[in-house]
């Protein structure tokens, strides 16, 4: 219930609502965001999270690429944060941080489940590996990455 109230209450930036990999393109200046159809004035953490989430859970749908959507997600990480002028970043981080494993449960055990995700195996993954960050969320997230990347192991 914290991390709803957290996130209904935080009123930062517009946000897209819908930051994944399919609805971003590489244009000649820099991404291009399709698909705001979700977009609110609300907290710039949850595309951050959104976006990383989908990231880890395509360790699962194609393991031979682990390492390069791991490395994604700490590129897209340190970029992001690098960027954060509107807040000090470590409050930032922390709430992406957060939201993150909500989101990743959420995509097994919600109403969008990540399409890819097939195998039960692997959504018992994931809600073993989001149950314990959603309860003792840690400040960074590399920190859950490498939670992750030991649970994959």
């Amino acid at each position: 219930m914290r991390l709803v109230e957290t996130t209904r209450t935080t009123k930062l930036a517009l946000v897209h609502g819908d930051v994944s990999p399919k609805n971003i393109l590489a244009g000649p200046t820099g991404p291009v965001f399709l698909d705001a159809e979700c977009a609110v004035y609300g907290d710039p953490a949850f595309d951050l999270a959104f976006c990383l989430n989908h990231l880890l859970l395509k360790c699962l749908w194609r393991p031979q690429w682990r390492e390069r959507y791991l490395e994604c997600f700490a590129g897209l990480s340190g970029a992001y944060l690098a960027g954060v002028d509107w807040e000090p970043r470590d409050a930032m981080e922390s709430r992406a941080a957060a939201l993150l494993p909500g989101l990743f449960l959420a995509r097994v055990a919600g109403k969008s489940p990540a399409e890819y995700l097939t195998d039960p195996a692997d959504c018992d993954r994931v809600r073993r590996a989001a149950k314990p960050l959603i309860e003792s969320a840690p400040a960074r997230l590399a920190q859950i990455a490498e939670a992750w990347r030991e649970s994959l192991a």
